[in-house]
Parts: C-alpha cells; sequence; structure tokens
C-alpha cells in the first residue's frame, strides 16, 4: 500500500479533511436506511404509535448514532479548523477514525437487533476507536508545532481536548453492558454526561 507523500502541501489537508467529511455524511445517511426497510416491510396497518412501539430499540439506536456521529464530526471539524498542515502519523490516525465512523451503521443495526448478544458492547468499543483517534490526531498538534496555527492559545486548546470525560464514561458504559446485558442500549445514555459535565467544571475553573 503507497504512503502518503512526503511533501505535506495544504492542498493534501483540505483533500484529507473533505474526504473525512464525505465519509461522514455517507455513514449518517446509512443510519436510516434500515428504519426506511422496517417502513417497507409493514404486511398490516399499523399507527404511526405502534409502529414507534414495536421498534424502539431501532429508533433509539438511529437518534443515538446520528448524535454520536455529529458529535465525532464537530468535534474532528473543531480539532482540525487548528492545523495547517498534516504528518504521516495524522494521516493514519485519520484511518482508523474514518473506520470507527464506517463501523457506526454496522453498531447501530447490532445493538437495535434484540437478537445480537454484546452489540452495545461492540458499540462501545467502537465509540472507544474513534475517541482515542482524535486524542491522538489532537496531540499532533501539541508535539509539532509546525502543524498548527501559529500561536500559544491554539496549542492550549488542543492539549485541552483530551477526550478523558468521554473515554470515562466509555468505560463504564461497557462495565454496566457486560455486568447487566439486558439492560440494552440504555447504558449508552451516560455519553451525555461528558459535555455537560466538562462544560460546568469550565465555568467554575475559569470563574
Amino acid at each position: 500500500m503507497p504512503h502518503p507523500p512526503q511533501r505535506r502541501t495544504a492542498d493534501g489537508l483540505h483533500r484529507l479533511v473533505a474526504f473525512a467529511d464525505a465519509v461522514v455524511a455517507i455513514a449518517m445517511t446509512l443510519l436510516i436506511l434500515p428504519l426506511a426497510d422496517l417502513a417497507s416491510d409493514l404486511k398490516a396497518q399499523r399507527t404511526l404509535f405502534q409502529v414507534m412501539n414495536d421498534h424502539g430499540d431501532a429508533l433509539l439506536g438511529f437518534f443515538i448514532s446520528f448524535a454520536v456521529i455529529w458529535v465525532l464530526w464537530r468535534n474532528h471539524h473543531e480539532i482540525m479548523e487548528n492545523f495547517v498542515g498534516y504528518n504521516a502519523t495524522m494521516f493514519n490516525l485519520h484511518f482508523l477514525w474514518l473506520l470507527s465512523i464506517v463501523l457506526l451503521p454496522l453498531a447501530t443495526a447490532l445493538i437495535s437487533n434484540d437478537r445480537v448478544n454484546w452489540g452495545v458492547a461492540f458499540y462501545i468499543l467502537v465509540l472507544g476507536l474513534a475517541i482515542c483517534s482524535l486524542i491522538g490526531i489532537s496531540r499532533q498538534g501539541v508535539r509539532h508545532p509546525d502543524l498548527v496555527v501559529d500561536g500559544d492559545a491554539v496549542r492550549r486548546s488542543l492539549a485541552g481536548w483530551s477526550g478523558v470525560g468521554t473515554v470515562a464514561a466509555l468505560a463504564v458504559a461497557l462495565v454496566v453492558t457486560l455486568v447487566w446485558p439486558g439492560l440494552g442500549s440504555w447504558p449508552l445514555l451516560l455519553l451525555a454526561i461528558p459535555g455537560p459535565a466538562t462544560a460546568i467544571w469550565t465555568r467554575v475553573r475559569g470563574g
């Protein structure tokens, strides 16, 4: 497999980001396809409420995954706004990040099927790969100042993006899932905690 070119150009960085954006858009679109198939496969007259009640897990999985991919893309966008160049490590970390994005529709289908064991655990591991990849990308900006917009504030911003809260929430959700697999997708709601908690902590610390 050929390696990325040794001469890193601004155009190369733009292509990398554009490619990542395209993959994210496709992954978000794929999330709705199983729900569209459910609607097409209805054989008897059903009300909208009955359909939503019968396929609550699939709907919950869709909304969680849509929000998760959006947050992952938003974080990637905010991180990459600071970069003016890239290196081989960043290039390879994007491979891992995009792999996790592409796997999320599959992981969503698994957690939406009550006949699949440990689907939620697989989902959490995929999210862990995505978060760790973003952490690695941000750390490249801290370790290689030539890759980012000149300024100490930018490097402090990248250094502050640790993702520790989300990783901790994923670890707790994984433990809960392994101990109580009957909870289904509900442990994934723990992922809603780090964002507000971090915002509150930042505000208190700034005060």
